[in-house]
């Protein structure tokens, strides 16, 4: 006799689906339908049938988002995958026929876990996710899948009684409707209810509601402190972020691995915390900045993986204490006051600095584009003028100037008059032939003409045997 069975299963994804369109959760269900049947193909050719029982807690016999409000489960999509065979006897219940119901149950939980563990589901989900969808492309890229596999039904384990009471004899924390109900339970309706959630309500109130609407797990996110991550409150063997069933006593449940993280890992940066917890390999961090000082360096660097090939990336953040800025400009401003803004913003950006910087110890002046800095504290200057006159002010701007390797068209000096003390002559502020005498010292004074400069060497009887030729 033909028989069939049922497993149920429940998955979610990084994708909040739930405050999407209709029409685009519709058109998730579907690829959900088709990625199923793909995944299981192999091995039951088309024998599969995919159905959706409900999306985002609204279903067939279910209210509207109760369960969301009542923060008993988070499954994005429940669905069910029914298999019919042969019957060895009328009414299966031979050695070969439990058998084969338990097979086809291991199964399809085996084959459907083992995709989701292996991203082998989410590649087919997103292949079955029509462009047009509206859900962002880089986001599908990334999309991240998990789910659970609840307890094969059969049409020979009879109809549901639709009366649900609180299991004491097996202690399995949730309540029953294969109607076993004991005697005094049956004899007095005190004990029995309706619908699972107000049994659940009634017998397993506080922390025992969650476990007893969803035995399998809930879907919902509790914090892994071992790990340093938040896991999905389902069971190990299910692969991906199942961390276990929830400790209804101790776990605290959250309806996405954000809040979990931010709540229970508050020391942790929460972006990377959900990335870990969501197992996804295509967070790149911010790509803001934050003090390099961090990580040992002297500059503000970005919020990005270095194995990217980008010079900036400074390393993922992983602590919460960390301060982002949107710029680099922004964050040298509030880490490093005691570096030029306009240095450290170029440092950090990994771009050159056409100004300048004082070299005190060899006494000249460098562009920063052609020698960079290794001292982050040095004054800059916008040209080789200024930073000669304020940062190397013991020589003369020229002898500085000339020092620091500019231009003679630069360097040409001042052309007034100054007293050689040496010589004892009165010779030219340029650099070259008499009557330049050389390029003035900052304590020289200069006078604008050779007879004011030979007033001060009244030794000479005239201008020409005062001036150095």
């Amino acid at each position: 006799e033909k028989q069939s069975i049922t497993i149920p299963g429940s998955i979610s994804t990084s994708v909040d689906i739930c405050v999407l369109s209709q029409n685009v959760r519709e058109q998730f269900s579907n690829a959900v339908v088709q990625a199923i049947s793909g995944v299981l193909l192999s091995s039951f050719n088309n024998n599969s049938i995919v159905k959706i029982a409900s999306v985002c807690g609204v279903g067939s016999g279910r209210r509207s988002l109760s369960s969301r409000n009542l923060q008993t489960q988070s499954w994005q999509i429940e669905y069910e995958v029914t298999q019919t065979f042969t019957c060895e006897v009328a009414s299966c219940s031979s050695p070969a026929d439990a058998a084969r119901l338990s097979t086809i149950a291991n199964q399809v939980s085996t084959i459907i876990n083992d995709s989701l563990t292996s991203g082998q589901f989410a590649v087919m989900l997103r292949a079955n996710i029509s462009p047009s969808s509206g859900i962002n492309q880089t986001i599908l890229d990334c999309l991240v899948v998990w789910g659970t596999i609840s307890e094969a039904r059969t049409e020979v384990d009879g109809p549901r009684t639709g009366v649900f009471y609180p299991d004491w004899q097996y202690q399995s924390g949730t309540c029953l409707e294969d109607g076993n109900e004991p005697l005094y339970m049956k004899k007095n309706d005190v004990w029995l209810f309706s619908s699972l959630e107000g049994c659940c309500s009634r017998f397993y109130s506080g922390w025992n509601f969650n476990k007893c609407m969803n035995v399998r797990g809930s879907g919902l996110w509790f914090v892994d402190h071992m790990n340093e991550k938040c896991v999905t409150d389902c069971k190990d063997e299910n692969g991906g972020t199942c961390g276990g069933l929830a400790n209804p006593l101790s776990d605290r449940l959250y309806s996405d691995p954000k809040s979990c993280c931010e709540s229970e890992l508050a020391y942790r940066f929460k972006d990377l915390c959900e990335a870990e917890s969501l197992q996804s390999n295509c967070y790149a961090g911010t790509g803001k900045f934050y003090s390099g000082g961090v990580g040992g360096g002297e500059y503000c660097v970005r919020d990005c993986d270095p194995a990217s090939g980008d010079s900036t990336c400074g390393g993922l953040v992983e602590e919460s204490y960390v301060m982002l800025h949107d710029s680099a400009e922004a964050c040298c401003q509030a880490e490093y006051q005691w570096i030029d803004v306009e240095l450290c913003t170029v440092r950090s950006n990994q771009t050159r600095l056409e100004k300048y910087w004082p070299d005190k110890t060899n006494s000249k002046c460098y562009k920063d584009s052609e020698n960079p800095t290794v001292d982050l504290s040095v004054q800059i200057f916008d040209t080789a003028s200024e930073c000669c006159k304020v940062g190397i002010f013991w020589l003369s701007e020229n002898e500085c100037l000339s020092a620091s390797g500019v231009t003679p068209e630069v360097t040409a000096g001042s052309s007034k008059f100054y007293v050689d003390w040496e010589r004892m002559k009165c010779v030219k502020d340029c650099d070259g032939a008499a009557p330049c005498g050389g390029f003035a010292h900052w304590w020289e004074y200069l006078y604008e003409s050779a007879s004011a400069c030979c007033v001060k060497l009244p030794q000479y009887d005239s201008v020409e045997e005062c001036v150095f030729a």
